[in-house]
């Protein structure tokens, strides 16, 4: 029988369900809310349905409980699932929280044994570039989509993209994602060691994007607004980190074949050390067809950093009149933007930075966040 409330005094517990924990927007979200959260009132546990991941080791470095399935990714396998009732039974969760599509259907098997909240992170999704088994878990949340006591979006797009496809939630919450401005903060040294260690001089021009090798990152059109950019700017340079954008992935390299300025685009794959790079950043940029909330974008306008980014999802609400907002799939617009803000001097762009970081302590602060979610749980139990 569910238990609906801990009894007094007795924190919440709360069992995380996420479908990986390697280093991605959602991954990172979870690992601030539950590093974050009160644990005098609410105790966290956090099951990854594929491997531990880099943000999997940092959250139990921070004394957070994780366990792993270790399923295939895309392959499913009920041995995992009963993995995972073993775990639903021990620890007892008051709340059941799904991150992503995935991890959210598993948390419906176990709706009996918490309250159940489903997390979406993502907007304007073009599913032709992902595989069937994907395309048909998306689709499957949409009938099952009444049975989670909530569906958490952390963006406005989010919600009303998934309204269109047919979920159909009893109640939404929309809870932006919260950033740390005392991690990504403004650090000259850093910035400037960064670019020493990519033999980049202090006065060239560096323009960033920090994404995951991923059809919706749409790493096709910033590089072709690259060799746009280059012809006015020789002297730049391009900074790329996330999983998957590495000269030894093969994809990649054939969307490098016939960009002429390669020794200047610096390819730093699944880098651990974000604040670091953000920092050595003149412009940072999100190229991207389909977002949530960026925490790429949020990252940068906390680190002081003006951005540039494509009209999806809450992008131009997130940046406000704190960057440039151009079209989606057009190298010329963003090569456009970027020349504007070179062009316009380091005055005009430091004081653009500074409206960006203020913007995100005044409206996006990680105490917010969790303070949303802390609520979202107690309400949960309360029966709410």
């Amino acid at each position: 029988m569910r238990e609906k409330r801990p009894p007094r005094g007795t924190p919440v517990r709360v069992l995380h369900i996420i479908s990986t924990l390697d280093v991605g927007g959602a991954e990172q979200t979870l690992y601030r809310l539950v590093t974050g959260m009160d644990n005098t009132l609410f105790s966290s546990m956090v099951v990854s349905l594929t491997s531990m991941g880099h943000t999997g080791r940092m959250m139990r470095e921070a004394g957070i409980k994780v366990c792993t399935l270790n399923m295939k990714k895309s392959l499913p396998d009920p041995r995992g699932l009963l993995s995972l009732a073993g775990i639903v039974g021990e620890y007892k969760p008051h709340v059941i929280q799904g991150w992503m599509y995935h991890a959210n259907l598993m948390a419906l098997f176990f709706k009996t044994r918490g309250q159940v909240a489903w997390n979406i992170r993502c907007s304007d999704m073009d599913l032709v570039h992902y595989a069937p088994l994907y395309r048909f878990t998306v689709r499957a949340g949409s009938f099952f989509s009444r049975l989670p006591r909530r569906i958490i979006a952390n963006s406005n797009a989010g919600k009303s993209y998934h309204e269109r496809m047919g979920y159909k939630s009893k109640v939404w919450e929309v809870i932006p994602n919260g950033f740390d401005t005392t991690v990504f903060r403004p650090d000259k040294t850093a910035g400037e060691n960064v670019r020493a260690s990519l033999n980049i001089s202090r006065e060239a021009p560096v323009i960033g994007l920090v994404a995951r090798f991923d059809p919706m990152k749409d790493h096709v059109t910033f590089l072709k607004a690259v060799s746009l950019f280059s012809r006015s700017h020789p002297s730049s340079h391009f900074i790329l980190a996330g999983k998957g954008v590495s000269p030894s992935n093969e994809y990649f390299r054939a969307l490098m074949a016939g960009i002429g300025e390669s020794s200047r685009i610096h390819l730093l794959d699944e880098c651990k050390d974000i604040p670091r790079v953000l920092n050595a950043l003149d412009i940072a940029s999100s190229s991207s067809i389909s977002e949530g909330l960026s925490n790429a974008i949020g990252e940068a306008m906390a680190t002081g950093i003006p951005c540039v980014v494509t009209d999806v999802g809450d992008s131009a609400l997130l940046v406000g009149d704190t960057g440039l907002v151009v079209p989606k799939k057009d190298p010329q617009a963003l090569c456009s933007a970027w020349r504007r803000l070179l062009d316009a001097g380091p005055d005009l762009r430091r004081a653009m930075g500074e409206r960006a970081r203020k913007r995100i302590m005044d409206h996006y602060s990680l105490p917010v966040m969790i303070t949303r979610y802390e609520g979202l749980y107690r309400n949960l139990t309360t029966g709410r």
